[in-house]
């Protein structure tokens, strides 16, 4: 989809100031060295006991807001998107980052979509602002604080780590820092029975006080013996390419335009293969060296890269900026900007 009228307006993060390194957990025997050199992660933000998903967003929330310099009464939708436990069940985590950030009457809704979770809702929140009249802003938040014994942050997944944070981003109709040229979302819902595969369906969240096997979900599918392999990895190949294709050819730019391409915080091991090489960009022009001191800050990362590029005033009028996302189920999102104006927000 091309976009008129519409821009980024401001970027928030916010990252817990514990940091726990791959070394402390190898020592605690929570991750391996041979995990450490495939994947290369080296460290992970850690929230401090009253810091939840929620909390942490509407910190980020804020800063993204005061950044924007739009009032509170000109958001009409706030949407707020996670992976993990939110710090309470039967609870509506997006009315309370509404209520700590810009407060009003309009909708505040969750978007769960895995990792995706927050480029899907750049999406939908782009759709709402450019349609409504009455609406000018809309914040965009997404946090998580993965803790034991519901996600073993380093065991969960075979190659990924989970880092706790938060960020937010604001889309205005008014103007902003960014214009956003295009976004571009693709589904394959039949690899779905990835996220679920193996498991079977229980009648509350956390049966049996395990910790989530995410691993074991998808090699209980890759493994299958109705399973083509090859097929599966195809198909994922497939819709990566995708997404990136239409949200260039919606925003009239080629890849070698472009001089940003932010990313999740994915495994050096999946990263190498299934993106710089899948799609030929350069690892130079990503945040991907940081992003291993962070881990996958679960819907957050790619946001948390645009935050960082802009704190950095490296970014100039005129850069390209590629947000790109996958979240299980499976939905891919890519969305294009173009930088108009670096402001300061060094300090």
């Amino acid at each position: 989809m091309r976009w008129n009228n519409l821009y980024v307006a401001g970027v928030g993060a916010y990252l817990p100031e514990r940091i726990e390194t791959a070394e402390e957990a190898i020592a605690a025997g929570s991750y391996t060295e041979q995990k450490r050199a495939l994947n290369g992660f080296r460290s992970v933000h850690v929230a401090a006991e009253n810091e939840t998903g929620p909390t942490m967003a509407a910190i980020a929330g804020r800063r993204a807001v005061a950044r924007s310099g739009h009032e509170h009464d000109e958001f009409g939708l706030v949407l707020h998107s996670y992976i993990g436990h939110q710090g309470l069940d039967f609870w509506t985590p997006a009315s309370f980052v509404q209520r700590e950030t810009v407060g009003g009457t309009g909708p505040a809704f969750e978007i769960k979509q895995g990792c995706n979770g927050m480029l899907a809702a750049f999406e939908v929140a782009s759709s709402y602002v450019t349609s409504r009249p009455d609406v000018t802003a809309a914040l965009i938040t997404g946090g998580d604080a993965f803790r034991m014994p519901y996600i073993d942050r380093w065991g969960s997944d075979e190659q990924n780590v989970d880092g706790d944070g938060a960020a937010a981003l604001v889309l205005s109709s008014r103007g902003g820092f960014a214009r956003v040229r295009a976004t571009y979302s693709h589904a394959d819902p039949s690899l779905e029975p990835m996220g679920r595969s193996g498991a079977g369906w229980t009648d509350a969240p956390f049966s049996g006080g395990a910790p989530v096997g995410v691993s074991e979900r998808k090699s209980d599918y890759l493994l299958a013996e109705d399973m083509d392999f090859d097929d599966a990895i195809e198909k994922i190949s497939a819709s990566v390419q995708l997404s990136m294709k239409q949200a260039l050819h919606e925003a009239e730019v080629e890849l070698p335009d472009v001089r940003y391409f932010l990313h999740q915080n994915l495994a050096l091991s999946i990263v190498t293969h299934g993106l710089y090489g899948l799609l030929g960009v350069d690892r130079e022009r990503t945040t991907h060296e940081w992003g291993l001191g962070t881990g996958m800050v679960g819907t957050a990362d790619p946001v948390l890269g645009l935050n960082r590029v802009m704190e950095s005033g490296d970014a100039k009028p005129g850069d390209l900026v590629v947000l790109q996302a996958a979240g299980a189920g499976y939905v891919w999102t890519t969305t294009v900007l173009e930088i108009l104006d670096t402001p300061d927000w060094s300090s």
